[in-house]
């Protein structure tokens, strides 16, 4: 493919169970809101009260969580655009294992930080949702496989996925500093686990955590028996 053309390949299996699951906790977020019951968001977002609360699968579920149909629409081109080209560059495995150690890393930190800095304040209470996270992560990635491929920022100005993507870290890094988001600081983070894990991929910790393979471990059939008196053999061992 040229290195310098973007375009937008096939929507491969991980992103499309990525977006339908997106698009599934969007309608029933609007759903429920709309009822007035309780909000979805506070459930499945990740915080630090639901985390402590034991809703370890806060670290797994908060990015499925899109409440703005728009917002919900651009991460998920974004998803299909990017991500599909990083699982058919990586594989599934690989691509999948990227997504979970990212989404959780980030998720502990972010939960880390609100416990350690913001307890009993409403930022330990706000929960982190969105794609952004995985989208942020997903860009960085492709700027440093990819660095001189062509993007648009907004749409309109062309440029290289490198600037493209430091622009944004940029942006982000605005927001957090001076707009007091702290989920840009999540996104900021996002794109750092990312960096370092392209970076570092060859070291044995991170390429064990992206290639490893487990194995099953072949049990053979043990039989215990009663003894029934002293003369009778017992069984030696069982492996």
């Amino acid at each position: 493919m040229n290195q310098y053309q973007f375009s937008a390949p096939p929507l491969t299996k991980i992103n499309k169970f990525i977006i339908l699951s997106t698009g599934i906790c969007f309608l029933l977020y609007s759903i429920l809101k709309a009822v007035g019951a309780f909000n979805l968001v506070s459930l499945l977002g990740l915080s630090g009260s639901g985390l402590m609360s034991g809703f370890i699968f806060q670290l797994v579920t908060y990015p499925f969580m899109e409440t703005q149909l728009m917002g919900f629409i651009f991460n998920s081109l974004v998803v299909w655009f990017i991500g599909s080209e990083l699982e058919a560059q990586w594989g599934r495995k690989v691509y999948l294992r990227f997504l979970l150690i990212n989404l959780i890393v980030v998720g502990l930190i972010f939960v880390l930080i609100n416990t350690v800095f913001f307890f009993g304040t409403g930022y330990y209470s706000t929960p982190l949702h969105g794609l952004n996270g995985i989208n942020f992560a997903m860009l960085m990635a492709y700027a440093l496989l990819y660095p001189d491929r062509q993007m648009s920022l907004m749409m309109i100005f062309p440029m290289r996925a490198r600037t493209f993507c430091w622009i944004l870290a940029g942006i982000e890094a605005y927001m957090a500093l001076f707009s007091g988001l702290t989920s840009s600081w999540a996104h900021l983070l996002a794109m750092g686990v990312t960096y370092l894990i392209i970076k570092f991929q060859n070291r044995p910790l991170i390429s064990k955590a992206l290639h490893s393979e487990f194995e099953k471990k072949k049990r053979s059939k043990n039989h215990l028996y009663v003894v029934k008196d002293e003369d009778q053999k017992p069984p030696k061992f069982w492996q």
